[in-house]
């Protein structure tokens, strides 16, 4: 895939933090050399938990048209809803939904009211506009995520996070170094520059990934699994959560309670991470037909590397296999063929 595509999926994608996005390339490139590019036309592609939705759409853009994308997260089922069958943002929408001094909203909680230890105001109030806007319905995908990208652009990095305000004034703000709020500030002040570039961004993956077919799914991998009914050639990607179900970090739980308009508690599955992992790699793997190919990644969770690779192997021989280091203990991945 050229570098240029790439970037491009890259900017409309989902930021999350722990998740595979960076391996992504070398994995379609690796099980393009198992199953050449030109076998592609008649190639399904499911992938489990799409995350930041980024392993799909280079799938697409390359060429791939029948797809399914599951996550049970609501922010990465906004993110498909949009990228895959969503048209593009009308920028002169999103214009007046900023400049216009009342624009229509749907009823909701002000953001500002439940979201006021992370996001000032002013960045509540763009994100109501946005998220809330009184539109036709084929235009709410891309505008709720929209307002969930601008949002996490105020998280201080996809891998810190968003931080505890210290203040709502910006003197004070400013004053403070650890963290630097001038970057936060910054962004803050110039809602319509950094939304329209954004506007631009995911467009721009609209005209990339193409009319590709998609059914979506927002549930359990589990539950989702028996669902689906492709046929080989088959590429899936199966890659459970490792933290649980719906068991939230911060930002998981800040970015679903504004979409949710009301905060969320914190929420833990009552299964052991073992059991969790095992069950969904075992229902996913067990209904995928003969001659399919299927990702898998693992060792970074409840289970070591080599553990993992025990219950892959019930379902198929593998055909490619990365460590991310020469550490034993090292995660990694994997394309199978399945029995």
């Amino acid at each position: 895939m050229k570098a240029k595509t790439l970037a491009i999926l890259r900017r409309a994608m989902l930021p999350l933090d722990g998740t595979i996005a960076d391996w992504v390339p070398e994995i379609v490139d690796a099980y393009a050399r198992i199953v050449p590019e030109a076998r592609w036309h008649d190639l399904a592609m499911i992938d489990f938990t799409a995350g930041s939705c980024l392993m799909p759409t280079v799938f697409a853009a390359r060429g791939v048209r029948r797809l399914a994308v599951n996550d049970f997260a609501p922010r990465s089922h906004l993110a498909a809803q949009f990228l895959f069958g969503g048209p593009k943002i009308d920028p002169a929408r999103v214009a007046s939904l900023l400049a216009t001094a009342r624009p229509s909203l749907h009823p909701h909680v002000p953001t500002f009211h439940f979201a006021c230890d992370y996001l000032i105001e002013p960045v509540c109030a763009v994100f109501d506009r946005l998220y809330h806007a009184r539109v036709p319905a084929a235009e709410r995908a891309g505008l709720q995520y929209l307002a969930v990208r601008w949002a996490l652009g105020f998280a201080r990095s996809v891998e810190d996070g968003f931080e505890i305000l210290y203040s709502h004034d910006p003197a004070q703000l400013k004053r403070l170094r650890d963290p630097d709020w001038r970057p936060y500030l910054a962004r803050a002040r110039r809602p319509a520059t950094v939304v329209g570039q954004l506007v631009r961004d995911l467009n721009a993956a609209i005209d990339t990934v193409g009319p590709a077919k998609a059914k979506l799914f927002c549930a359990d991998m589990k539950d989702v699994a028996p669902q689906i009914k492709f046929k080989a050639p088959l590429f899936a990607a199966v890659n459970p959560p490792t933290r649980g179900l719906d068991e939230y970090t911060i930002d998981d739980q800040l970015v679903h309670s504004l979409m949710a308009n009301r905060w969320l508690p914190l929420s833990q599955t009552p299964e052991t991470p073992l059991a969790f992992w095992t069950r969904r790699v075992d229902a996913a793997l067990r209904h995928l037909p003969s001659g399919s190919h299927y990702m898998v990644w693992g060792g970074d969770g409840s289970m070591s590397f080599e553990a993992c690779r025990a219950v892959w192997d019930l379902y198929g021989v593998a055909r490619h296999l990365k460590r991310l280091s020469s550490d034993p203990q090292a995660p990694g991945w994997a394309i199978y063929e399945s029995h």
